[in-house]
Parts: structure tokens; C-alpha cells; sequence
């Protein structure tokens, strides 16, 4: 909202500059909440949020941006959490959602579930910590290209067009949903500092 600043003054620079704070005072943990498609410029839904002050390109600068900060750091880490579509309803809870990695799938949830992922995160940092994830409801989960129309038609994923990316994660407990995510690699972390 222009009251509250713009995305880049929200979603990069004032991102990156509470980063640099939480290192700098050694915060032990840094949750991150930003959206899924955030990577992938040409699918419906990053296009569609785009539109409004380039509020995607300005989140995967203040992810990138992140990562790079936080690489070799030992004592300080972060969690980068990209909901699908946000809504309004109840808490569906742990067993309800999906996780994914690589952004190549996406859904809703109830953003009561990304807060509830959100200290789950903090709570589990021997999974969580220096991880990106996807987050959804499992029987939303879709490819990220039709993903725009199906959120807004809240449409749950047909049996027969289910999408696997082999990055899945589920769970009955916080433990086993975040077991198995990968941890963003010193790889990737190079090649974000080499972009700059």
C-alpha cells in the first residue's frame, strides 16, 4: 500500500535492511514471507502480481539479496516461505499442506497456515534453516502456469491432471512436513552474488 511504502521500499530494501540488522545482532532466525512464482517471470500469476508496482520483480530481489547476505553465516540463519494464493479461511493445519521446492507448483492457503509455518519454522531450524519452500494446500497444488485461474475459481487440483515434481513434502507433524527440504545451495548463493 502506498501508505506503507512501495514494494521495492517494502519487499527489497526494507527487507534487506532488517537482513543486515538480524545479522548484525546476531538474531538467530529470519523468516521470510514471500510468494510463490516469485521466479518465474512469465507464468499467470507473477505477471498478474507484477502489475502492481513490480511487487514480484522487487520480491525475488530481497530473496536473492537475502541469500547472499546469509552465506557462511554460523550464527544466524533464515527460512524464505512462498504461500500460493492467500485466503481468509480457517486453519486447515499441518496434514492440509503441501510443500514444494523450485517453484514450479502453487495453490492456496489460509494465511492463519503460513503463520502457523511461519513459527514452525523457527521452531524446527535443523529442517528450515537456509531453505526456500513453496507452501499450499495439497489439494490445490498445480502446475505454477494455471495456477492464477484455478485460485480464483477456488478450484481444487483434478485427480487426473496431478502435477508431480518429485520436491513434495507432507507430514501429519511439523517435523515430517519439513523433513527432506533441500537446503538453498552455497551453489546458487555464488551465482545470486555474480548476478549483482
Amino acid at each position: 500500500s502506498k501508505p506503507g511504502g512501495t514494494p521495492g521500499q517494502v519487499d527489497n530494501v526494507g527487507l534487506v535492511n532488517v537482513a543486515k540488522a538480524c545479522i548484525e545482532a546476531k538474531v538467530p532466525r529470519l523468516i521470510v514471507v514471500s510468494s510463490g512464482a516469485v521466479t518465474k517471470p512469465s507464468s499467470p500469476v507473477y505477471l498478474f502480481l507484477n502489475l502492481f508496482g513490480g511487487i514480484m520483480a522487487e520480491k525475488i530481489k530481497g530473496e536473492d539479496t537475502v541469500r547472499q547476505l546469509y552465506s557462511g553465516q554460523m550464527e544466524s540463519s533464515y527460512t524464505i516461505i512462498r504461500p500460493g494464493g492467500l485466503t481468509e479461511d480457517t486453519s486447515l493445519g499441518v496434514s492440509a499442506i503441501e510443500l514444494n521446492q523450485g517453484d514450479s507448483k502453487s495453490g492456496r492457503i489460509a494465511r492463519s497456515d503460513v503463520g502457523l509455518l511461519c513459527v514452525e519454522s523457527i521452531i524446527n531450524p535443523e529442517n528450515t534453516a537456509f531453505t526456500t519452500f513453496e507452501c499450499y494446500y495439497a489439494d490445490t497444488g498445480a502446475p505454477l502456469a494455471t495456477v492464477g485461474l484455478s485460485n480464483i475459481m477456488k478450484s481444487k487440483t483434478d485427480k487426473q491432471e496431478v502435477f508431480i515434481s518429485g520436491k513434495e513434502r507432507r507430514g501429519s507433524t511439523w517435523k515430517e512436513l519439513f523433513t527432506g527440504l533441500e537446503k538453498d545451495g552455497r551453489k546458487s548463493v555464488l551465482a545470486l552474488a555474480q548476478k549483482s
